[in-house]
């Protein structure tokens, strides 16, 4: 499988720019976007009235630029059945795989304008971008060239259609002391809610937005929204078909057209709790087998790097962990942890279990060259704020006066590894913050250099008792996916009042890990950090996924002082 760096066909738009002169007017279109003229925006090759149902996303956001993404084609895809969708979404589709429609299938080129300007007028890139129909008809744009800390505002045209108009900030400069501040996403089940969480993300004032993973699911849980018939993709196209159907909703498109987007990736984008050697559980391992684990993660892989605004390293094609540096206030870190790991330790069993493998020698959840690079970039950084973008909860979670961890795909599987990364933080590392995904629940908590708070119940499964701070730790609950509050788990011998069980089991939590400063079993959102020189402060926001009209309010906010791995309740 090939997977070129990009599919620009660069003509610069200088050489027009040069003939028409600065005092260009350009004529205005009914929606008062400016209509170029110019030979990167008309002539032979434009494809004819371009549909772009799928939306814009800026991805990756650099001091020069970012890479711009769209996809020609109809929105939507897949089949589903049950109830229509609401809040400005598509309802149930055909099934099939989303036809990209005779444009998107005959190839061809489309025009891209960027300006600092939001009626887009006097362009400082106006190219040809080539739509390649063996990747789905997307779109990879690497725009450079551009200033740092600055507003930019973009569009895809074709002959005769044109994109919405997107935006996005480019990394602050170097020597910039600005606050930063980073909006955070996760688990977001098409069909388990709505996405009123998106519409409120997309009017924050951020500098850019994280997915914290599974921003699709391989399988469906029957919900709000029907439920989707494509479950479980055995092929590319199957696979493709799903990034259609969650980016048909229009409050994750407004979101994608008003942020710069990083992506990370974990599970759910192929398969629950998979590990670089097979997945844990075939839930049709008759198919599965017949077409073989490494194929289907390989088709995994393509879709999502076709689906997602994100450049491609030119030695390691298929790697995607990375850092950003914004300024002098944040270096963001962004790990894989999902495709370098070991075979959970027990069988990753779904019980809450006592595993004297969780703690073994040699167990990796990063690999070792990732390990490295992440060990280094932190202790190396002198930004202010060391931040990680971490799939998987750091911290240790003792459910029982035994010891038992919650769940093994955690860090609580690896756990030598993780005493290694966090020793490392507390001796070398000022000011770390994680911020988490997976879950489904929400929690905040005080990362100590083995995980566990001194007086964490051991029991059975020794959990050894920190002696060091290493930094705090914010796990975002889901968009939409269902938590332990929406009845997905059995707690307290009881589902009968799932809310009211979760209520009492975020006691429970507590009570064993006393480094949990929070917990919220119940409610539905997305985070935001804000760091500046002084504090980083982090923003639970809570929203209805029942409610496509749902408001926005903020649950609970903490902040931890610069120095001090501590965690203060506002």
């Amino acid at each position: 499988m090939s997977f070129p760096d990009r599919n620009v066909s660069r003509r610069s738009f200088l050489t027009g720019l040069s003939v028409v002169g600065a005092a260009a007017v350009f004529p205005v279109a009914a929606q008062a976007t400016p209509v170029l003229r110019q030979a990167p925006d008309s002539g032979a090759g434009l494809i004819r009235n371009p549909e772009f149902g799928n939306g814009i996303m800026a991805g990756v956001p650099r001091t020069d630029g970012a890479t711009l993404w769209t996809r020609i084609g109809a929105p939507g895809g897949g089949g589903s059945l049950g109830s229509a969708s609401a809040g400005g979404s598509l309802g149930p589709g055909s099934l099939g795989s989303g036809a990209l429609g005779s444009a998107g299938a005959a190839g061809g080129e489309l025009a891209v304008i960027v300006s600092t300007r939001e009626d887009l007028s006097a362009p400082v890139l106006a190219e040809r971008v080539q739509v390649r129909e063996d990747a789905d008809g997307t779109v990879h744009f690497d725009a450079t060239g551009l200033a740092p800390g600055e507003t930019y505002y973009y569009q895809f045209r074709g002959d005769g259609g044109e994109s919405p108009v997107g935006r996005f900030r480019t990394l602050r400069p170097a020597d910039s002391n600005e606050p930063v501040r980073i909006g955070w996403f996760t688990c977001q089940g098409f069909e388990e809610g709505y996405y009123a969480a998106h519409r409120h993300l997309a009017e924050e004032d951020l500098d850019f937005v994280v997915c914290l993973g599974d921003y699709v699911y391989e399988f469906t849980m029957p919900g709000v929204r029907g439920f989707d018939l494509n479950a479980f993709p055995q092929g590319l196209d199957s696979m493709r078909d799903k990034y259609r159907r969650y980016r048909s909703d229009a409050d994750l498109r407004l979101m994608h057209s008003r942020h710069a987007f990083l992506p990370i990736w974990d599970d759910h984008e192929f398969r629950n709790n998979y590990s670089k050697d097979g997945w844990t559980f075939p839930v049709i391992s008759p198919i599965d087998g017949a077409i073989g684990f490494q194929q289907k993660k390989q088709w995994a892989w393509q879709a999502w790097f076709e689906h997602m605004p994100v450049p491609r390293f030119a030695d390691d094609p298929l790697r995607t962990y990375r850092s950003l540096r914004v300024g002098r206030t944040v270096e963001l870190f962004a790990p894989d942890t999902r495709q370098y790991r070991d075979r959970q330790a027990c069988g990753d069993s779904l019980d809450h279990i006592v595993c004297a493998d969780a703690d073994a020698p040699g167990r990796t959840m990063l690999g070792a060259p990732q390990k490295r690079w992440l060990l280094d970039g932190m202790t190396g950084s002198d930004a202010t704020w060391k931040v990680v973008a971490n799939a998987n909860m750091m911290m240790g979670m003792v459910v029982a006066d035994n010891g038992t961890r919650a769940y093994m795909d955690t860090w609580d599987g690896y756990g030598a590894e993780r005493a290694e990364i966090l020793s490392t933080a507390a001796q070398s590392v000022g000011n770390m913050v994680l911020v988490t995904g997976d879950d489904h629940d929400g929690w905040a908590g005080e990362l100590w250099d083995t995980g566990f708070a001194p007086g964490t119940s051991s029991g059975e499964q020794v959990n050894a008792p920190g002696t060091a701070r290493a930094g705090v730790e914010f796990v975002v609950p889901s968009v939409t996916s269902t938590n332990t509050g929406d009845g997905g788990y059995t707690v307290g011998g009881s589902s009968g009042d799932p809310v009211g069980a979760a209520r009492a089991e975020e006691i429970n939590r507590r009570d064993h890990n006393p480094h949990i400063k929070h917990a919220d079993m119940v409610s539905h959102g997305y985070g935001l950090l804000d760091v500046d020189a002084g504090e980083a402060r982090f923003s639970f926001r809570t929203v209805d996924k029942l409610n496509p009209n749902a408001d926005v309010v903020t649950s609970k906010s903490f902040r931890t002082p610069a120095g001090q791995a501590v965690l203060e309740s506002d």
